[in-house]
């Protein structure tokens, strides 16, 4: 029985849903298989103190010495603390080594009185420790691995869904590609605002798959009946254990973490197929731009004295330019057309329907294992 619960849970985490695994815990295991990637993070956070631009080679060494120096004296306290040699790796990592990931990076732009890079040094390592936590707790890795194989193995399906949608999306978007304003909105947008414009779109799209979440989860949440359960569990682990010949499943309430696992499902199930769509539309556009928008028409709209160009071709008595406003305006109207078509997978009733073949079944088999095992754990 030990042997089948741990091959129940090793198919759980392979298709994304650790959390539907009762009991599941992290703990500090999380951290201490992160271990390697921290130390990276921790010495690539001290290195804020350095300042390449503004000091010479051998002040810059000196720095990095005196950094060195007090990640080492951050780490040795930390193993004092814990009643281990100072020098030894640790192998559990709990708080007091959580505390010295954040601080220990932020003490050498204290000692330089870098105030600002002190702040950023916290502000990043708390990023990478939430960072580290959702991936390895939610299955992240092993979930984008899942969705991509459903993909791969539903190309026919997704190479159909693609020829209806990509004409009529490609006639909208081209439409906007040829416009002036759209040019001097997303071309001469720089730095922080255009990375935020864009990921904007990805909240939107998001935010529309997450709304229908909860009703998806009702639609396939429940069971009718003990045989349905036996039908969907053949081919998991599950498929041996003894479950009831009649009466009607009690439904079990999913926790929020189990509902938001769930969501991730759904959200990574269709994030590479609109990826790959997004990808496709931005590649066009700046296909297109290159051998159709000369310099002088990307200057003419987008208003700028000077564009920049990365590279320019002589072809057939044409000059083919790549500049830095036709990029930007195809990652823009790549990231508006992700957006897009994510509103159209979950509003077309074709759409849908032919998506819904995806994460939906899937979902309903994990559910139908979870309640099997349930059921046989209750029974013991």
């Amino acid at each position: 029985m030990h042997s089948q619960r741990n091959e129940t849970d090793q198919w759980f985490i392979r298709r994304g849903l650790p959390h539907l695994i009762e009991p599941y815990g992290t703990g500090p295991d999380v951290w201490s298989r992160a271990s390697p990637v921290l130390l990276v993070a921790y010495v690539a956070g001290g290195l804020h103190g350095l300042d390449l631009a503004d000091w010479s080679l051998a002040r810059n060494l000196g720095a990095a010495a005196v950094v060195v120096a007090l990640l080492f004296a951050t780490w040795m306290l930390t193993n004092r603390l814990r009643h281990r040699p100072p020098l030894s790796r640790p192998r559990d990592l709990g708080p007091p080594e959580l505390a010295a990931f954040l601080i220990g990076p932020a003490l050498p732009a204290l000692v330089f009185e870098q105030w600002g890079d002190a702040l950023q040094a916290v502000i990043e390592g708390a990023s990478v420790l939430v960072v580290i936590y959702v991936a390895t707790s939610y299955g992240v890795v092993p979930l984008m691995g899942w969705a991509a194989s459903q993909t791969f193995a539903r190309l026919g399906s997704v190479g159909r869904m693609l020829t209806r949608a990509l004409p009529l999306l490609l006639l909208f978007t081209t439409f906007l590609f040829i416009n002036a304003e759209v040019w001097q909105v997303a071309g001469t947008l720089q730095g922080p605002v255009y990375v935020v414009t864009l990921g904007l779109f990805f909240v939107l799209g998001s935010a529309f798959v997450l709304s229908r979440i909860p009703a998806s989860i009702r639609m396939v949440h429940a069971f009718d009946e003990w045989e349905e359960v036996a039908r969907l569990v053949q081919g998991t682990p599950a498929e041996g254990l003894s479950l009831p010949t009649d009466g009607d499943p009690q439904e079990m309430a999913l926790s929020i973490r189990q509902r938001v696992n769930i969501g991730l499902v759904s959200v990574f199930s269709q994030a590479i197929l609109v990826t790959f769509v997004a990808v496709v539309l931005a590649s066009f556009f700046m296909l297109f731009g290159l051998l159709a928008v000369p310099e002088a028409t990307t200057a003419s709209w987008t208003q700028l004295a000077d564009v920049h160009v990365y590279a320019h071709w002589h072809v057939g008595g044409r000059v083919l330019v790549l500049t830095e406003p036709l990029l930007r305006v195809a990652g823009f109207l790549g990231a508006f057309t992700g957006m897009y078509f994510t509103v159209v997978l979950g509003t077309d009733a074709t759409y849908r329907g032919e998506f819904a073949e995806d994460s939906g079944p899937q979902i309903r088999q994990a559910l139908a294992v979870r309640l099997a095992s349930r059921h046989a754990a209750q029974s013991e």
